[in-house]
């Protein structure tokens, strides 16, 4: 008797690798534009759990086939009449039965739902850490957007990325609004005498750039969503431009003291 026709191979073994192909191809499927099944350790673990729980359905479906002739017509008659019973689809009262009834792979397919939505938020998160003021942030927004138009052919994928930046891009002006305004009124004695802004007008200028970041990173969220792995270098570029061009326009460079420390070091 050959491997193939062993018992473990055909009752275990081959089902499995069956179902796991096409559980995996299904996940890729209804998760696409969702976020990334192996971002992350907790969802590549909840991905593999949901294809092992269905691997461990068909496997028991499979053995339980034969005896399904000792199931007696009447609960059969039963089961199947109870499938044409009315359902709603966002009871709450209804989740429980549909995650019983799928034997948890309801429950797990939402946690991983949750789990990729979340990482995508954290990965745009730590993304946008580094800016501090909003014209560095505007700056690279607008070169961020010009970038995923470049690349992107689906129209609904490109309506998706126009609304978002227009939304983060009236954010970013709001705060530079209140920024300005509250700099015009620092500086409204003398220049040269500028006085620190009070507690209102620094949580207004706080608030006002935090809405306008968390906008900018819903924005960023769409090239987790829509973009590959191998795009990260690029958007790490893009980053750095965006915050050397912010310092050089906020900073002024500093005067060299090199001819003074020669002489001194002359004396």
């Amino acid at each position: 008797m050959h491997w193939y026709q062993q018992t473990w191979f055909t009752d275990f073994a081959l089902p499995a690798a069956i179902c796991a192909g096409v559980a995996w191809f299904g996940l890729l499927r209804q998760f696409s534009g969702k976020g990334r099944l192996l971002g992350t350790h907790r969802s590549a673990a909840l991905a593999f759990s949901v294809v092992a729980l269905m691997c461990a359905i068909a496997i028991g479906a499979g053995l339980l086939l034969p005896h399904l002739a000792k199931v007696p017509p009447a609960a059969a008659g039963f089961a199947l009449g109870a499938t044409a019973a009315p359902r709603r689809r966002q009871d709450g009262t209804a989740q429980p039965v549909v995650k019983f009834m799928t034997l948890g792979v309801a429950w797990l397919l939402e946690r991983l739902e949750y789990r990729m939505r979340t990482d995508a938020l954290n990965w745009s998160t730590g993304f946008l850490a580094d800016f501090r003021e909003s014209r560095p942030l505007r700056l690279f927004i607008h070169e961020l957007q010009q970038y995923l138009l470049a690349r992107q052919d689906h129209a609904a994928v490109i309506k998706s990325i126009k609304a978002q930046y227009e939304s983060a891009e009236k954010a970013i002006d709001k705060a530079l609004e209140v920024q300005t305004k509250t700099d015009d009124a620092c500086n409204v004695q003398t220049p040269w005498l500028k006085r620190e802004p009070d507690a209102d007008e620094e949580f207004a200028c706080r608030s006002a750039f935090a809405e306008a970041r968390t906008l900018c990173e819903h924005f960023v969220m769409l090239a987790y969503l829509h973009g590959r792995r191998s795009e990260h270098f690029a958007l790490e570029s893009l980053r750095t431009g965006a915050l050397n061009a912010g310092a050089h326009h906020g900073t002024s460079v500093p005067p060299q003291k090199r001819r003074l420390s020669w002489r001194r070091s002359r004396r």
